[in-house]
């Protein structure tokens, strides 16, 4: 076994490997405010045609952990999207704008903390080496609409709704297919920078080949069905061992597993067991619960209290949950669990006292607010909600979830205009243009004679309306 010393920031910098320049696209031209356009664009035909995380504990956790390895990537500065998709394939993708799609399935697939960041790492390689560039260029020449369509639909392998199965066959649609199909080279390139990237920020970069190298090995028994990952990013035998060999070079150094990365997977693991299934799952993780650290245990019991909750077995859960909290009151996930198996137990009070105290000790968490304020709103109390929602707007890119809160709560708050028009954002962000235009035709009915809000509300319509008419982008 190797030595286990840590490197420095500035050593890791100066020991960087001197990586080929291998398909690199850089001589593309295309502008940061182009591409930004088309990755949001792509990002609301994503949410359109597949279905993305709503759980802001999962989508919290792993856009921390896509920023802790984006940070010792190649654009450190650059500000990436990690997202995750309700999907049980294994499979992760990069689109334009540094938006990157990781599905529940491969989450589960992991068996570290490392492997998962290890696919994070590829696909920031991906990015940063610009393997899309060709492609947004092709896209660039249609309409922002049917670009942004197009690049999912490739991306995804599915038909997207607006695009259709036979305009996909279209010439301009298999143009950027041609295009997005990453070489050989390009997929080598991103493996190298990832191993790189990994060891930079502090995870084991042998997880990469031992991640790929499992996944090969399982595909001899799918069949047909391989992994979707190993479809859209072969794994040749010597890929495995090129990124083996590289890892190799890095002092060896053990990386223990977060705490969050257990309680995460555990939480995918509940939210896709079928309700048929829920009995034998409580006796396999009442099993597990007695079994290993301290840490594991308490990570199958909070499975466990999750499973409970799903089977309305509330008092069962609220004596774990209750343990879990005490024993470990700086970890937010047991509290929150805490607080949400109270509110399904219709007992509102005791679920707001513990969700306050969640806010007094986790102030920083988007999750805790969040979950804070949907609660808020399910006992008509939309005022202290739109505080929390709010500051949500101002902090962090808003989601079609935190648009759906705040149109209910102006929606309570009996403030109609600002319902309509959240609603409208809410639509639009799912890639609903056309309906987002209906609800801010209804807000600009309610605004009545309201000179300033009526101004607002037209120039977001003719926006709108501006984005759907444009012949392209280019």
């Amino acid at each position: 076994m190797g030595s286990s010393l840590l490197w420095s920031h500035d050593s890791r910098a100066n020991n960087r490997i001197k990586l080929p320049d291998i398909g690199n696209t850089s001589n593309i031209i295309i502008s940061g405010e182009l591409e930004k356009k088309l990755g949001k664009a792509f990002l609301r035909n994503i949410r359109r045609s597949i279905p993305l995380s709503n759980d802001q504990e999962i989508n919290d956790y792993v856009q921390q952990l896509g920023d802790k390895v984006a940070k010792f990537s190649e654009q450190p500065d650059r500000r990436f999207n990690f997202f995750v998709v309700h999907d049980n394939r294994i499979n992760a993708f990069a689109g334009p704008n540094a938006n990157i799609g990781i599905n529940s399935g491969l989450i589960l697939a992991t068996e570290s903390e490392s492997e998962l960041a290890s696919v994070f790492a590829h696909e920031i390689g991906h990015v940063t080496q610009q393997h899309l560039q060709r492609a947004i260029e092709t896209a660039s020449q249609m309409s922002l609409p049917s670009a942004a369509a197009t690049l999912a639909a490739v991306i995804l392998g599915v038909a997207v709704p607006g695009i259709g199965p036979a305009a996909i066959l279209a010439v301009q649609a298999g143009q950027v297919q041609k295009q997005i199909n990453f070489t050989r080279s390009h997929e080598a390139e991103a493996d190298r920078v990832g191993v790189q990237n990994l060891a930079d920020a502090g995870f084991d970069p042998r997880s990469m080949p031992i991640f790929f190298g499992r996944l090969q090995a399982a595909s001899r028994n799918y069949g047909q069905k391989i992994p979707e990952i190993l479809r859209t990013h072969p794994a040749p035998t010597s890929r495995i061992a090129d990124t083996s060999a590289r890892a190799e070079q890095y002092p060896y150094k053990q990386v223990a597993d977060s705490q969050d990365f257990r309680l995460i997977r555990m939480k995918i693991r509940i939210a896709k067991l079928r309700q048929t299934s829920v009995i034998e799952l409580i006796k396999s993780l009442e099993n597990e619960s007695k079994q290993g650290t301290q840490d594991v245990k308490d990570a199958a019991s909070y499975g466990l209290a999750l499973a409970l909750m799903k089977d309305r077995q509330f008092t069962k859960a609220r004596s774990i949950l209750r343990a879990l909290t005490k024993r470990n009151p700086k970890q937010p996930h047991y509290l929150t669990a805490f607080a949400l198996n109270e509110y399904r137990d219709e007992k509102p009070q005791v679920s707001l006292a513990l969700f306050k105290k969640a806010i007094q000790l986790f102030p920083k968490s988007r999750a805790v607010n969040l979950l804070y304020a949907q609660v808020l709103l399910h006992n008509g109390k939309p005022q202290q909600a739109l505080t929390y929602l709010n500051h949500d707007l101002q902090q962090f890119n808003p989601t079609p979830n935190v648009f759906d809160l705040l149109s209910i709560a102006y929606g309570q708050a009996k403030n109609p205009v600002r319902g309509f028009q959240y609603r409208a954002e809410y639509f639009y962000s799912l890639g609903f243009t056309k309906d987002a235009i209906i609800q801010l035709e209804q807000a600009l009915r309610a605004a009545d004679n309201n000179f300033y809000l009526s101004s607002q509300i037209e120039n977001r319509i003719n926006q709108l309306q501006a984005e759907l008419n444009a012949p392209r982008l280019l």
